[in-house]
């Protein structure tokens, strides 16, 4: 009788979640949660995807990941809910140089190893993966669990470092 019990009871707050999860994304804001999901997975697919991300991978990257800089810009855009936040964001960004190159690359590097590849290995192996990159790039490379960047700079389409900010 217990077992019954204690299953019913399961059973009902299965039911009342699904409820209430449903009713919430029937709102304007359930719906755009939906579509920031959305194009998140759309953008993370096509970037993971992109020319030089196999090389990056290969040069001990676990995550590799190439955008047009005004597609990651847009992202960030709606994933960022406050006005005053997103505005700090992109005049950081701006200020660095990031928007005055025309793609993202981001590098997720495993906990540290003594192997690490650094910003300027990293530059190298797209710009030979992507000799053609069109306006040079932004790149950041990021170590798995750390909050700030390991590395991150502007790099002209030939490789070379044209800039490195700190954000």
């Amino acid at each position: 009788m217990a077992l019954y019990t204690l299953l019913g009871v399961g059973l009902l707050v299965v039911v009342v979640t699904g409820i209430a999860t449903w009713s919430y994304l029937q709102t304007e804001q359930g719906q755009k949660l939906i579509e920031v999901a959305k194009q998140s997975a759309d953008w993370m697919a096509e970037a993971s995807q992109a020319p030089g991300t196999a090389e990056l991978r290969s040069a001990g990257c676990q995550v590799a990941l190439v955008s047009e800089m005004s597609e990651a810009v847009d992202l960030l855009a709606m994933l960022v809910s406050d006005e005053e936040r997103e505005r700090e964001m992109l005049a950081q960004m701006e200020s660095a140089g990031s928007l005055q190159v025309n793609l993202l690359v981001l590098c997720t590097l495993p906990r540290k190893s003594p192997d690490d590849p650094d910003c300027g290995g990293l530059a190298r192996t797209y710009e030979t993966a992507v000799p053609s990159a069109p306006g040079g790039f932004f790149l950041v490379a990021i170590r798995q669990g750390d909050a700030a960047p390991s590395c991150q700079g502007a790099y002209a389409g030939d490789g070379s470092l044209t800039e490195s900010p700190q954000l």
